[in-house]
């Protein structure tokens, strides 16, 4: 499903004294089946840009299409967009609200128009799919799970709806490097075989570079860089208008070369920068 964003401009508090501008002229595409990642400092505006793509921030000036929606449209299908297009909050597993794990996650689907029968079977597929017991954790309250369970949890519950496109905001925030890991390589897992696009928010560098095929900079509500973590990488010059450090692998490199190691290439994981380090001792 294809998204392109056209001239969006968002403005918070309009004509007050606390107005401020949060996305200004910002044009871009995103393409069915890419892992993009949205990166930026801090009030740039990312959370909104993302929050426009299911209709929760609703368009002031602009044009969005998400598939066959218009989201600029005056008559819009919430429901079926939001459908379409999951969203995963920062600290999801603080979205968690039912008695039970099977409640919470069947909670979407029945929102959507499914019975209680079909939900609860959703909700038990989506649970596997995302490494969860269903037997052992079905009737359990959410809240008795560890924090990456919680997380898969909420996850799960986004995915029980079958969304085409899956928008996660920090999803490791707060998570340890083990946990970081698996619940990345669990949205790698679903991208190959159910979710066909994903849109990341990260302050992550090394997340950005290993799991996105293309990233949005944004810096001061406007878009500064529309590439790939590669060219975004090689390039001090762009990175430093950034105010985002490059990942670790990138300064590994950096620092070899200061000590008369120059490798060639941009190596955007552990895997890469062990490779070409094979290649010169």
């Amino acid at each position: 499903m294809q998204i392109k964003v056209e001239n969006l401009k968002y403005t918070y508090s309009p004509k007050t004294p606390f107005e401020k501008v949060a996305l200004d002229d910002i044009t871009f595409t995103i393409n069915d089946g890419d892992t993009i990642g949205i990166i930026g400092s801090t009030g740039s505006g990312k959370s909104t840009l993302c929050q426009h793509f299911n209709a929760l921030i609703r368009i002031s000036k602009g044009k969005i299409y998400v598939g066959e929606w218009e989201l600029h449209a005056k008559k819009l299908d919430l429901g079926a967009l939001r459908q379409a297009v999951g969203m995963l909050f920062q600290y999801p597993e603080y979205q968690l609200f039912a008695d039970t794990v099977k409640d919470d996650v069947a909670f979407g689907p029945i929102n959507f128009g499914k019975s209680k029968e079909d939900a609860d079977i959703l909700a038990k597929y989506a649970l596997e799919l995302v490494g969860i017991n269903y037997d052992e954790v079905a009737e359990k309250s959410p809240f008795e799970l560890s924090g990456g369970q919680k997380r898969r949890v909420a996850i799960a519950g986004i995915i029980a709806s079958r969304p085409e496109v899956l928008v996660l905001d920090e999803p490791t925030a707060g998570l340890d490097p083990q946990g970081k890991r698996e619940i990345l390589d669990l949205v790698t897992e679903l991208k190959k075989s159910y979710v066909k696009t994903v849109i990341m928010i990260s302050h992550n560098m090394d997340e950005i570079a290993e799991y996105c095929n293309r990233v949005i900079v944004l810096n001061d509500s406007k878009l500064l860089y529309d590439t790939t973590p590669r060219e975004l990488f090689a390039n001090k010059e762009l990175l430093s208008q950034t105010g985002l450090q490059a990942p670790h692998t990138v300064r590994v490199k950096e620092l070899l070369k200061d000590r008369g190691i120059d490798l060639q290439g941009t190596p955007l994981t552990q895997a890469e920068l062990i490779s070409l380090l094979g290649g010169v001792l």
